[in-house]
């Protein structure tokens, strides 16, 4: 599975989509531009979802180690 992410993450790294307007040095200004620019609100959304994933299957994990030692 790492190997798998890993060439997958490769793959997508070769080029950035850079796009206009200009990156701000105050923390405020580029939280506002964090949150109003399309590609990187859906990064955010793509790492949120992956986020949540990853925790249903760890407590899926869990939960059947739990069971199987006969614990709640």
């Amino acid at each position: 599975m790492i190997k798998i992410l890993m060439a997958f993450v490769l793959a997508c790294s070769g080029y950035a989509w850079a796009h206009p307007g200009e990156h701000h040095d105050t923390f405020f200004a580029t939280l506002v531009h964090l949150l109003t620019e399309p590609d990187h609100l859906a990064m955010a959304a793509g790492a949120i979802i992956v986020g949540a994933l990853g925790a249903g299957v760890l407590r899926r994990r869990a939960a059947a180690k739990r069971r199987m030692f006969g614990r709640r």
